[in-house]
C-alpha cells in the first residue's frame, strides 16, 4: 500500500520529531510559523528530554521549546497503553529494523492518535512507510513551504527563515523540494553547505 500524498490540509494531531523541533527553533521564526499552521504541535515526552543546550551554536532548544509550550503552540505528551506498546516494538530488534528513541517515540504517538508525523530521518520515513503505510508523514519543510507560512512571513522573510535552518541545524531537504529551495534562496543558496554541492551550483 502507498502511503497517502499529502492534500495540504493539516490534521488536528501533527506530531513533531526532535529534529522538527530543532528546525524551527533554528529559523528564528517558530512561534509565527506554528501560529500561521494554525495549529499546537505534539512531542513526545521522550523528544522533550533529547532536547539541549547546543554549545555549537548556542542555542538553547529545551529553553526555546519550553516557551512554545508557554505560548500553547507545543505540548508535550506521555505515552498511553498503545503508543507505549507501540514504541518498544520500534526500539527493540536489531539495528537494521530499530529506531533511536525520540524517532520511535514520534511514529508511537502519531500512530497511536491517527495523527501526522513531522520526521526528516530517512531511516525513520522507511520503517515507517512499511510498518505504518496509512500513516501520513511530512518534512520540516513541508510546512515551510505552505502558503499559509509564506502569508505569515512573506518572501524575504522566509528565505531568511530557511537559510538560518540550513546553516544552525542543518535542517533535512528531501530531493523533491530542492527546486523550490533554489528558487526561494536564489543567490543566497551556495552560503547552505548543508545542501549538496549540486545544488548549490545550479542556477537559480
Amino acid at each position: 500500500m502507498r502511503r497517502p500524498q499529502f492534500s495540504g490540509d493539516l490534521p488536528p494531531n501533527l506530531v513533531a520529531d526532535t529534529s522538527v523541533i530543532i528546525n524551527l527553533n533554528a529559523t528564528g521564526a517558530a512561534h509565527e510559523i506554528i501560529r500561521s499552521l494554525n495549529v499546537k504541535l505534539s512531542a513526545s515526552t521522550v523528544v522533550r528530554d533529547e532536547l539541549i543546550h547546543d554549545r555549537i551554536s548556542g542555542r538553547n532548544d529545551a529553553d526555546l521549546a519550553q516557551r512554545l509550550v508557554q505560548d500553547e503552540l507545543l505540548q508535550f505528551a506521555e505515552f498511553d497503553e498503545k503508543s507505549g506498546a507501540i514504541f518498544e516494538s520500534l526500539v527493540s530488534g536489531t539495528a537494521e529494523t530499530t529506531l533511536d528513541d525520540g524517532e520511535a517515540a514520534t511514529l508511537a504517538l502519531a500512530v497511536s492518535s491517527q495523527g501526522l508525523a513531522i520526521i526528516d530521518e530517512r531511516k525513520a520515513i522507511r520503517i515507517a512507510t512499511h510498518r505504518f503505510p496509512t500513516l501520513q508523514l511530512l518534512a520540516t519543510v513541508d510546512l515551510l513551504r505552505l502558503d499559509r507560512v509564506l502569508l505569515a512571513l512573506g518572501n524575504e522573510r522566509l528565505a531568511k527563515a530557511v537559510i538560518s535552518g540550513l546553516k544552525d541545524a542543518r535542517m533535512a531537504i528531501p530531493e523533491r523540494h530542492h527546486g523550490w529551495i533554489a528558487d526561494l534562496l536564489g543567490d543566497q543558496i551556495v552560503e547552505c553547505r548543508s545542501l549538496p554541492a549540486a545544488l548549490r551550483r545550479a542556477p537559480a
